[in-house]
């Protein structure tokens, strides 16, 4: 029977699998992340079969600890946390979960800008403290011009969402979406000209090495200063210091983010693992950007919904069942 280890496992993941996989393998679940300085059991080590989600960091060292591993279902569309190259050379397999949250990651993405600009919680924290006029001088989206920079699966349902607001859209991407260019008859740009142009900056691009710190102090200087950016794709797409000192000078007008570069240091129960002298000083800018008052920021949860998880859950399920049957993974990266 094989041997099948579920990482960064949340309860009602593990009813699900238990229910559909009971006596089919050898399971363990572990609720923390999988990462370079994790010691693995005499089970994790000689396991065939690996889960994880996007808190782990599956680098060459910390794949090189399996010794029959051959394959790691992610529980997620990116793979940017796995090294795909080492696997390659050692025949593991990676399949992924595309499509899941398609709407529900554009859906958030527009709940976090509405919060930003019409400062919603900021109004509701201040009612509940007692001020029934607080300054919450907002800004409205309609005939506003959005840069939405990735027109993939997500990015094609913002857009969709931001001709429902009546924006003005302009996309810019490494391949266009003639789909939806002309259905919703928008514009492509390079990268310098969507950010001279937008009142909003939305990012739905994959994380890969070409886009890692896309946004950076020379892209934010082309912003308008009334300019918000909103980031629920990768944290490494910006540069965290450069967006914090733009937001500091009040450069841009603000911020409303789902991710973070290097967020496994706040999610990680020994945050002091794994860290280099770069990393630390991301993660200490990521501490003094979430307390900025022009920034929204949530715990990587555009993802979580109800429909959206169950998407999850039974496409690893059928990815599993593909590769234990021999059968072709569809999703197979």
């Amino acid at each position: 029977m094989q041997t099948l280890i579920f990482y960064e496992i949340k309860q009602y993941e593990r009813d699900f699998f238990e229910r559909e996989l009971y006596d089919k393998f050898n399971i363990e679940f572990k609720e923390e992340e999988l990462l370079p300085a994790s010691e693995l059991n005499y089970r994790e080590e000689n396991a065939q079969i690996i889960s994880v989600f996007t808190g782990s960091r599956l680098t060459s060292e910390t794949l090189s600890k399996f010794k029959n591993l051959k394959l790691i279902l992610t529980r997620s569309v990116g793979y940017s946390h796995i090294d795909t190259e080492f696997c390659a050379q050692k025949e593991i397999i990676i399949a992924n979960t595309p499509h899941y949250g398609d709407y529900t990651v554009a859906e958030y993405s527009f709940g976090l800008l509405l919060n930003l600009v019409r400062r919603i919680c900021y109004g509701e924290n201040e009612l509940k403290m007692g001020d029934m006029y607080p300054e919450t001088f907002g800004m409205e989206l309609f005939d506003k011009t959005i840069g939405i920079i990735g027109t993939g699966s997500i990015g094609s349902k913002s857009i969709k969402i931001a001709k429902g607001f009546s924006m003005n859209i302009i996309c810019s991407d490494v391949k266009e979406n003639e789909e939806i260019k002309e259905k919703y008859n928008i514009k492509y740009v390079d990268i310098d000209t969507l950010c001279k142009l937008s009142d909003v900056i939305m990012l739905h691009a994959p994380l890969t090495t070409s886009s890692y710190h896309l946004i950076d102090k020379e892209k934010l200087s082309l912003m308008k200063e009334n300019a918000v950016v909103v980031n629920t794709a990768r944290g490494e797409l910006i540069d965290t210091e450069a967006l914090y000192e733009a937001l500091l000078d009040n450069k841009i007008k603000g911020a409303a983010l789902d991710v973070l570069e290097f967020e496994e240091t706040i999610s990680n129960k020994r945050p002091g693992e794994n860290i280099n002298l770069k990393n630390l000083r991301t993660s200490l800018i990521n501490n003094k950007l979430l307390n900025l008052k022009n920034v929204i920021a949530t715990p990587h949860i555009a993802y979580d919904t109800k429909e959206a998880v169950n998407r999850i859950l039974n496409m690893t399920l059928s990815n599993l069942k593909e590769f234990t049957n021999g059968e072709h993974i569809h999703n197979k990266i």
